[in-house]
């Protein structure tokens, strides 16, 4: 599927096995930067990649991480889970049984790319996908404290509320 953002071309395609190194290079590169924005933002893969490379393998494995490319040069990527993971469980409690959400989950953008909308217009696509997959709701979540990142959320989705779980973590869902 292409994606035209600011008069480029980008394409959405879903991740395979042999593109880990892709996904994990953007999620590194991601946590070094936001750790220089005062953030623990996806420390842990800075601190422990190799830990949490299995969590990320089994997101590519189920299909449900994407990948954003412009010239086959990977730039962005996504994952939408449509069944709730642990983690799911713990931030929306109850809400999570519930069957009706995909979660998503490392939305993130090469930051030679930031500023261009790529963010803004991967949630856009995200809608029209779990819309069409008949779910009611997009669920993600943040650390509360990382302010740049609720900002950015916030500008087109309102909290929807704070978990206390590892910390606070804003939550927010989109409804259909």
């Amino acid at each position: 599927m292409n994606l035209h953002v600011n008069g480029r071309m980008f394409t959405i395609r879903k991740a395979k096995q042999e593109d880990i190194s892709k996904v994990l290079s953007l999620l590194v590169e991601a946590a070094e930067w936001l750790k220089t924005k005062g953030t623990t933002q996806w420390n842990y893969y800075l601190t422990d990649l190799e830990g949490n490379m299995g969590e990320v393998m089994e997101s590519i494995n189920r299909q449900n991480t994407y990948l954003a490319e412009i010239e086959r040069e990977a730039v962005a990527s996504l994952t939408l889970e449509e069944e709730p993971g642990e983690w799911d469980m713990e931030i929306w409690g109850v809400e999570a049984a519930q069957g009706d959400a995909v979660y998503m989950h490392r939305l993130v953008v090469n930051r030679e790319y930031a500023g261009l909308g790529l963010g803004e217009a991967l949630i856009e696509w995200a809608k029209n996908e779990v819309n069409h997959r008949g779910k009611k709701y997009i669920r993600f979540d943040c650390l509360y404290s990382n302010d740049g990142l609720n900002s950015f959320y916030q500008r087109h989705n309102p909290l929807k509320g704070v978990a206390d779980v590892y910390g606070k973590h804003s939550k927010y869902e989109i409804t259909f």
